[in-house]
């Protein structure tokens, strides 16, 4: 079988799982071409920035490297003579004139690149509602670099006619392009991307975001394991959340870290204390052909909510770990109130004290909701999300029966406490366990053996003298 692997980003580890794969379908008896179509972008996903430029740092010191490494293990890497209308791509990517709506819906070639344009600034600016007038010194370079990418990889996959196509994840503008020229030829296509920890990768069909393909993959996981433990692993990956315990070397940032254990705000204790997790919705509304609207339904909940003059509304604002405020605070602090607590990103409040002392924990898609439901506190979800469906918590389908969840004598119903276990065992399970990269953290390993670096060989020389030195002073 023909196998082409695509790749438009060089960082690690997405560069090194693309030889992964390469290696790993080679020895399977296919014949495996990879082709970069990442080079001379005016604008690009992942990109070093100017220091690092200017002592000389380069991503194309890192992919020569890789490729040779390839091409010792017997993988076809294809270069091609390019030709390709660059005036038309130019002309498309500055005839765009219109706001973020419009920028979603501008096509090429029939295929949708400014929905990925349009998903690439919302994470770059962390804003579902980034100004494009604002931005369109950025908005044209990503127009033409998707446009080019999509062209490069529409070449390449007419020329090798291949039956599978790899790359990385779907959602950004260097990378949709990729999938939209393997679907203009109707090739079945694989998405790469990181897996339950930092010795794992996860191959997706055609969509990383998939909210029912994850679905279907949690229910996978719980049958593929076997062990007699996994429910007892399953429970222990809840109670870590809590404790505030680390998850080992699970690909999860662990946010209560800076917190204080067991301190909260002070509430009042006449009233019933209604909680809402936010999740970082820009990166939910960026992904592709998925609407989320976080605020939108937080707007209509305090709505609801005010009218209620015994509940007391806690909004926590997703938490970071860094010490200053963050711009998610100024959207939510305009909604404090005496009746309304804001706790900012940075404050040390203990998020799981918080939710215990709840009375109703909400959410829009943030995952909190699946501990609450599993520690049987009463949840109520406003958007859809992998866990939707699962009678793991309440889910609305209109403001009557929202207000009628919010009262203070409705009866929750009982939680389906063994769909919380399957996304437990998920989170703690899903991927394949590398064979030829050796993670040594989550922007580091070593592939064959071989540390890729975009460093230039005296900075390198520089930090291993260094190295040297603090072994010898110890």
């Amino acid at each position: 079988m023909k196998i082409l692997i695509i790749e438009s980003i060089a960082a690690t580890p997405h560069l090194e799982t693309s030889g992964e794969i390469a290696i790993r379908e080679k020895k399977k008896g296919n014949d495996v071409i990879f082709s970069w179509v990442g080079n001379n972008l005016p604008w690009n996903d992942w990109q070093l920035n100017w220091v690092y430029r200017f002592v000389g740092g380069s991503y194309e010191k890192k992919l020569n490297d890789f490729c040779n490494i390839l091409e010792k293990n017997k993988i076809n890497v294809k270069n091609f003579d390019e030709k390709i209308n660059l005036s038309k791509i130019e002309k498309w990517s500055k005839e765009f004139r219109g706001n973020l709506k419009q920028l979603k819906k501008y096509k090429y070639d029939g295929c949708n690149l400014g929905t990925s344009v349009a998903s690439s600034l919302i994470s770059k600016f962390r804003d579902i509602n980034v100004d494009i007038n604002k931005e369109i010194s950025k908005v044209n370079p990503l127009l033409y670099s998707s446009a080019l990418i999509y062209e490069r990889a529409k070449n390449r996959i007419n020329f090798i006619k291949p039956k599978k196509i790899f790359t990385f994840n779907n959602r950004f503008a260097t990378t949709y392009p990729i999938i939209a020229a393997a679907e203009k030829f109707n090739i079945d296509i694989l998405i790469h991307e990181r897996g339950s920890d930092l010795n794992k990768f996860e191959i997706y069909k055609r969509d990383v975001h998939d909210i029912n393909l994850i679905k279907k993959s949690i229910d996978k996981y719980w049958k593929l394991n076997e062990q007699k433990s996994k429910i007892t692993n399953a429970k222990k990956f809840f109670l870590n959340k809590v404790s505030g315990k680390t998850l080992g070397k699970k690909n999860m940032i662990n946010f209560t870290n800076n917190q204080i254990k067991n301190y909260l705000p002070k509430l009042p204790s006449d009233k019933r204390i209604v909680t809402f997790y936010s999740s970082r919705d820009y990166e939910k509304a960026s992904i592709i052909n998925q609407e989320f609207n976080q605020m939108k339904a937080f707007i209509n909940l305090k709505k609801i909510i005010s009218k209620f003059k015994d509940i007391h509304l806690v909004v926590r604002v997703h938490p970071t770990l860094k010490k200053n405020k963050s711009d998610d605070d100024t959207e939510w602090l305009a909604f404090k109130n005496k009746n309304t607590t804001i706790i900012q990103s940075f404050e040390k409040i203990d998020t799981y004290s918080l939710m215990f002392k709840s009375d109703i924990v909400i959410t829009y898609t943030s995952s909190i909701i699946v501990e609450a439901s599993y520690f049987n506190k009463p949840t109520i979800c406003l958007g859809k999300f992998w866990w939707s469906g699962k009678n793991i918590t309440e889910e609305p389908k209109n403001n009557l029966e929202l207000k009628k969840m919010l009262q203070k004598n409705y009866k929750f119903k009982k939680k389906n406490i063994n769909a919380c276990l399957k996304i437990a065992n998920y989170f703690l399970n899903y991927g394949k366990k590398f064979k030829y990269y050796k993670p040594i953290n989550e922007v580091k390993g070593l592939f064959l053996g071989k540390l890729l670096s975009w460093k230039p060989y005296l900075i390198l020389k520089t930090e291993e003298f260094i190295k040297k030195i603090k072994l010898q002073i110890l």
